[in-house]
């Protein structure tokens, strides 16, 4: 009981916190909006929790179950921003529909305990993940390779939260010593917490898990080394609580890391004297820009290059209405794994290529542009 208890605190401040470190970019951008409504859902659900190990009535569990009935809703439009296209209607009517039915259930008092009940959410939840992996890998092709990665890594983290979700469900798995849904929203959280970051890979997410499995073998280790020994009903808790401890502080970690300070305000500190160099080293999102050279696309036509180059900045949203300039933008922004590409030069033309989190916003085509005024009359 306190393990579980344990747990489920710790994935509520994890949760928390990604929601309080997303809270700027809430304000701007349409990913981040849907993403905080998620953490939203997630951090009441796990409150919830806390709230029925110590009150068991039924206002706590049909708000519980209301909570979690929602989240698949949640979760289709987030996909959706992700992507940048619409789920089929069939979808959204299947999502919409099942989360007002089965909202129905928790205010009927015969029915919240009922075994058919709860199977009717777990099929629910179940069916609709399916459905936003569906979304997200057919149309993962038609965004930019930065949205791509961002859409692969949410895929992912879904696939690994199905086995996850449905362990909480104690009449499928009526002996488990520890449920895995807590670790679906930890899994959940620290795969999209990437995204603020500019390292919204699946490689990403695994490096996190494979540190929190580090963490969770860590007391076994040292009980081995001192000879002690628990029962597995006591071990794997304490080994859960161990690894959500990690999870955490990666979260803390990353979070505290993060600069509350845009690309405006870096620019505005350089000196009047700064150099290009100076420029492009201000903020983390120029830094890792890609100096994009004109011998680097003479595969392109010279009169193409050069149209190009009259746009000050260039993105999968703005790009040329030219169709055969379009195409060629298109074409180095897959290149290079582009969001943007920034004029540097006109004559010869050159560009920089930066990848900007799809947490950004609009907002940041406004900034880039400002750098690229800067950037272009400098050496």
């Amino acid at each position: 009981m306190i393990a579980t208890s344990g747990l489920t605190a710790l994935a509520l401040a994890a949760t928390l916190i990604a929601r309080r470190g997303i809270a700027g970019a809430a304000r701007r951008a349409p990913v981040a909006i849907r993403l905080r409504l998620l953490y939203t859902l997630v951090a009441s659900l796990l409150l919830l929790r806390l709230i029925q190990e110590v009150w068991p009535a039924w206002p706590v569990t049909a708000a519980m179950m209301m909570t979690a009935i929602w989240l698949p809703f949640a979760t289709v439009r987030l996909a959706e921003e992700l992507v940048r296209r619409h789920a089929p209607r069939i979808v959204k009517l299947v999502a919409l529909g099942g989360s007002l039915l089965l909202s129905l259930l928790p205010l009927t008092l015969g029915l919240i305990w009922t075994e058919h009940a709860v199977m009717a959410l777990a099929i629910f939840q179940a069916v609709m993940i399916l459905c936003v992996l569906v979304l997200l890998l057919r149309n993962r092709h038609d965004v930019t390779p930065m949205e791509r990665q961002a859409a692969d890594l949410f895929a992912l983290a879904l696939l690994l939260a199905i086995p996850l979700v449905l362990s909480d469900f104690q009449f499928l798995f009526p002996n488990l010593p520890v449920r895995g849904g807590v670790f679906a929203a930890l899994i959940m959280v620290l795969a999209t917490s990437r995204l603020t970051t500019g390292h919204g890979r699946p490689a990403w997410l695994m490096l996190d898990l494979l540190i929190m499995l580090a963490g969770a073998g860590l007391p076994m280790l040292v009980m081995q080394r001192k000879g002690m020994s628990l029962p597995t009903a006591t071990l794997l808790p304490v080994a859960a609580c161990v690894s959500a401890m990690v999870a955490l502080v990666l979260l803390i970690e990353r979070f505290a890391e993060q600069k509350e300070t845009g690309l405006v305000h870096a620019l505005a500190r350089l000196s009047p004297e700064a150099k290009r160099r100076d420029i492009l080293a201000a903020h983390p999102l120029l830094s890792a820009g890609y100096l994009i050279e004109t011998a680097q696309l003479d595969d392109l036509p010279g009169e193409t290059l050069r149209n190009l180059a009259r746009y000050l900045l260039i993105s999968a949203d703005a790009l040329p209405s030219d169709p055969i300039e379009a195409e060629a933008a298109r074409d180095m922004l897959d290149r290079y794994a582009a969001s943007h590409l920034l004029r540097l030069s006109v004559d010869p033309p050159q560009f920089l290529a930066i990848a900007a989190s799809g947490l950004s916003g609009a907002r940041i085509d406004d900034e880039l542009t400002i750098a690229v005024r800067l950037l272009e009359n400098l050496s």
